[in-house]
């Protein structure tokens, strides 16, 4: 939801910082219920909406907060953002009839969870796909 930078750009020892400020920040932030779904067909990908959307937005403001207690400037946009889960992306044009046929073909009843930490991850595509490993996991509220 909210990047820093490419490895190597940002030190450790910064990232460790903005952890402990997340930290701080997200232990003022509730733990919330959140429906996901159903599925929706972007141009670059397949979307679960998440419902309600404003305690995700509060989520991503408080690590942004955390990132500007840190470092001079937050990197990103602060708007533009779309709570969602990303389940496939589209590696190359081509229609999306047979991707709209086949999420017909099955049962989109949302999925309900609850949300009680953020993960602050490494996050690459090295291997033309999204890989990450955690790097600290914070709990809400």
């Amino acid at each position: 939801m909210q990047g820093i930078g490419f490895v190597g750009e940002t030190s450790e020892k910064d990232v460790d910082r903005i952890v402990d400020a997340a930290g701080e920040r997200l232990a003022e932030v509730a733990a919330f219920d959140a429906e996901i779904g159903p599925a929706v067909i972007d141009p670059e990908a397949i979307l679960l909406h998440v419902h309600p959307d404003t305690p995700v937005r509060r989520v991503r403001d408080s690590v942004r907060a955390a990132i500007g207690d840190v470092l001079d400037e937050v990197p990103e946009r602060a708007d533009g953002l779309t709570p969602h889960v990303s389940v496939a992306y589209s590696a190359s044009d081509g229609p999306a009839v047979p991707v709209e046929t086949a999420l017909a073909t099955i049962d989109l009843t949302p999925a309900r969870t609850r949300i009680t930490s953020a993960e602050l991850i490494v996050l690459h595509r090295d291997r033309q796909m999204y890989e990450w490993e955690t790097y600290a996991t914070v709990p809400l509220g």
